[in-house]
């Protein structure tokens, strides 16, 4: 569990290759300074599960196929998150759609899918996502303790925003952002928005 960071190489070189992306991160720079580097990401409209240049696998989909959201298609997100991304929707930046990273632990159930992952991502069905990411967390008050007990112990990874966020992240969503609306395949700026841990 390693962060937004290990996704991708370093923003700025790739944007180098793709001018029109390159040009309109900076404009999304200029007049919404605050947001982090974007990474540039393919759009994905299907789930995909995939190992990173760290060597960690993840569950990436389009917020609408969240694995973690509930029968009613909420997804459980923390008190502190919700008001940053309320924070985030004032300023207006026009984020054409919302993606969900899960890191998977390489030991549980995505172990075997291992070896086929290494050569390439890998499409998933919902109900498989769900089986990798596992159960929904515990309960607010009970995330809200272990933040406080990795608080104490490590001070600098608890559940804060992205900047703060130094290494365990579980999930990760992102606001992405192209010269069109984004389509399957094509590379798009995917902004980091807020991470926590669980």
């Amino acid at each position: 569990m390693r962060g937004p960071d290990l996704l991708t190489p370093s923003p700025s070189s790739n944007l180098q290759a793709d001018p029109e992306l390159a040009e309109l991160s900076v404009q999304i720079n200029q007049m919404w300074p605050s947001l982090p580097e974007p990474l540039l990401l393919p759009w994905t409209e299907t789930t995909l599960i995939s190992i990173y240049r760290s060597g960690v696998p993840w569950v990436i989909a389009p917020a609408e196929h969240d694995p973690l959201q509930s029968t009613r298609g909420r997804t459980v997100i923390p008190r502190e998150q919700r008001a940053q991304l309320k924070r985030i929707a004032k300023l207006g930046v026009p984020f054409q759609r919302l993606a969900i990273a899960h890191e998977l632990d390489p030991e549980g159930p995505v172990r075997q899918l291992l070896p086929a992952l290494r050569t390439q991502p890998q499409p998933c069905s919902d109900e498989l996502a769900r089986v990798l990411v596992g159960e929904v967390p515990a309960h607010p008050g009970v995330t809200r303790a272990m933040t406080v007990l990795d608080s104490a112990v490590s001070g600098a990874t608890s559940a804060v925003g992205i900047n703060a966020v130094v290494s365990v992240l579980d999930p990760i969503i992102f606001g992405v952002i192209a010269p069109t609306p984004p389509r399957h395949g094509h590379l798009c700026l995917w902004y980091p928005l807020v991470a926590w841990r669980w």
